[in-house]
């Protein structure tokens, strides 16, 4: 519990942090498989990351980071099957952006450097193998820096004839009837926020062919010790603080855990999301991770 004189010392400090300069911190948006994939054996399927018009700028000169997740096959042997996919930002699924593939070997991931001019729309064209269990996700992120390290498998000279098929056909298809991919948002390492103080994030999520507008954003505070604890507010503009009108939902409980659920009702016609937390905990520093996903309307 803190005394009177702590308590007071926190309302003035956040009064403080409310009135004067707020500094926002933006997260990068990826956008994800809603589930595990499970097509036959060399079933195509093009997926969809529709980039918000408002945050095309911000991931200007990024590297977009596109993995691949086999969970059947953790180490890519390409004889318990693998999947095929290239890149691209047009429907006509060329020129390619980046692939998974170079003709004699596989990997997790593929990158390439993001450009405004690319457009709003980057598309995923993943083909099954020809072995069946093929199971499979997938999802694209911007980072400044930073790559994940890619799982190899070599191939040997039949598995590279079989390369060779698949790559020629994933070079012949369209993006028809692509498939959204689901935006979700979420710090790459864990924030800090000191007791008494406070931080702010933003990040922009906007509607697809998939989620239409009836969605909701679901987002949750969670620290990562359990003497962490936080107030957390959502507004739908600037400034955030916890006595303006801008507030459209907030979890006063001063716990290690914050869940928020807004609409996008709510954050029209921006789509982007202010988070205030409040550092409430038993101690000087209080990490914690922030996580935001997508729910469509039942």
């Amino acid at each position: 519990m803190f005394s009177i004189a702590k308590v007071a010392v926190l309302l003035l400090q956040f009064f403080v942090l409310s009135v004067f300069g707020q500094t926002y911190f933006d997260i990068p948006v990826s956008y994800v498989t809603p589930k595990i994939q499970k097509p036959a054996a060399n079933e195509i399927t093009t997926w969809n990351a529709s980039i918000c018009s408002n945050a095309q700028e911000r991931y200007n000169g990024m590297t977009a980071v596109v993995n691949f997740n086999l969970p059947l096959n953790l180490d890519w042997n390409p004889i318990q099957g693998v999947v095929y996919a290239n890149v691209s930002n047009s429907t006509s699924l060329s020129p390619v952006l980046c692939r998974n593939h170079d003709g004699s070997t596989m990997k997790n991931s593929c990158t390439f450097t993001y450009e405004t001019a690319m457009g709003p729309n980057i598309y995923i064209s993943i083909q099954a193998g020809n072995e069946g269990h093929v199971w499979y996700s997938t999802g694209i992120t911007f980072v400044e820096s930073g790559l994940p390290s890619s799982q190899h498998a070599r191939l040997n000279p039949r598995q590279e004839n079989e390369i060779h098929e698949m790559a020629t056909r994933l070079e012949n298809q369209k993006a028809v009837d692509a498939q959204s991919l689901f935006p979700v948002a979420r710090l790459q390492n864990p924030g800090i926020v000191h007791t008494g103080d406070a931080v702010y994030y933003t990040f922009t999520i906007c509607p697809s062919s998939e989620t239409g507008t009836r969605f909701t954003i679901e987002i949750v505070v969670v620290g990562v010790e359990p003497d962490d604890a936080f107030s957390s507010y959502v507004c739908k503009a600037k400034p955030c603080a916890s006595d303006n009108s801008n507030v459209i939902m907030s979890d006063v409980s001063d716990s290690s855990l914050n869940a928020l659920t807004i609409s996008y009702d709510q954050i029209r016609p921006t789509g982007t999301v202010y988070v205030l937390i409040v550092g409430f905990g038993g101690k000087e520093e209080n990490q914690f991770n922030l996580g935001a996903v997508v729910r469509i309307f039942a």
